[in-house]
């Protein structure tokens, strides 16, 4: 459910981008100081909305199957079905200028706002503090002490590679059986 609120949510800020109209304001004032104007985006060419169609599926695959094959796989359907002239390829080709208006729109307010170089910067900071804070009171030698995960994981690889060689071993005595033996000849 929260995906489907999720996803219908994305188209409707794409959608706001291609309002009919402003909105009429209510009052005198707020008539004086805005000026009425409809909210478009320039539209993209053929390449891109393929491109942005391409995307949404993709998106959709990996969103709703949890599967990167499956979104390799919608994105070549949806990038196919854009091509289309029936009424499933209009609705693609909606979704994929959708996503071309919202791409071009966040290169536009990176471009503005400097949202990369600011969103690297908090994220460096943040993983500095956090790996301070792990030195400083050794929250994670405390939380392996509780856990005893280190010991579990040394187990579980200690167990792995005892049946990795048990394979090994009975593999080679099928192979040096398998060569022992004597060789037919075909009549």
């Amino acid at each position: 459910m929260a995906r489907l609120l999720l996803v219908a949510a994305l188209f409707g800020v794409a959608s706001a981008f291609q309002s009919a109209g402003a909105i009429a304001p209510h009052s005198r004032l707020a008539m004086s100081r805005v000026a009425p104007a409809a909210i478009t985006m320039e539209e993209s060419d053929e390449k891109s909305v393929v491109i942005g169609a391409a995307a949404v599926g993709g998106l959709l695959g990996v969103y709703l199957f949890h599967e990167l094959s499956t979104g390799v796989i919608l994105a070549c359907l949806a990038a196919y079905s854009a091509t289309l002239g029936n009424s499933f390829g209009a609705a693609v080709k909606s979704a994929g200028s959708a996503a071309t208006k919202v791409y071009a729109k966040t290169l536009e307010l990176n471009e503005q706002y400097d949202v990369l170089p600011k969103a690297k910067s908090a994220l460096d900071t943040v993983a500095t503090a956090t790996s301070n804070l792990d030195k400083n009171y050794g929250i994670t030698a405390k939380i392996d002490e509780q856990l005893k995960i280190s010991a579990a994981v040394e187990k579980a690889v200690s167990k792995v590679s005892e049946v990795k060689e048990s394979v090994t071993a009975k593999v080679s005595d099928l192979k040096s059986k398998a060569d022992a033996a004597p060789k037919s000849t075909p009549p």
